[in-house]
């Protein structure tokens, strides 16, 4: 094989396997937007919520269970980014499944106060 034609064999080699790697970091990518859209799905609406208990209106259990399934979501994409954070997001779940249940002290050793799982995903934003 003449000198050029191996010097282009290996060029496409190159291009191909950046071509690879260009592809893997895009996929990594959406997989991490696909976790933080489900991350802040979770936090606004939770955060509306407690808002809304705030103004003094009565709990909507319909409202809460809800809020437990966007958590449970937000913990499936994460599970391969941010197995710590994927974990409280499945506990901040199961606590908005019963939320009589929970003490302070249980919420503040789980890590899943709303400003403790917030902190995480900014990390976790500034890390993509």
């Amino acid at each position: 094989m003449p000198t050029t034609e191996v010097a282009f064999a290996i060029f496409d080699r190159c291009l191909a396997a950046l071509g690879l790697i260009r592809e893997r970091r895009k996929y990594k990518d959406e997989r991490i937007d696909e976790a933080l859209y489900a991350l802040y799905a979770a936090l606004n609406e939770t955060k509306a919520y407690i808002q809304h208990l705030d103004s003094g209106k009565r709990r909507n259990r319909k409202r809460e269970w809800a809020i437990a399934k966007l958590w449970h979501d937000a913990s499936v994409p994460l599970r391969n980014i941010d197995r710590d954070l994927a974990e409280r997001c499945f506990i901040k779940g199961s606590y908005w499944l019963e939320p009589d249940t929970w003490t302070e002290v249980m919420i503040k050793n789980k890590r899943i106060k709303l400003d403790q799982v917030m902190k995480s995903t900014r990390s976790l934003l500034m890390q993509a």
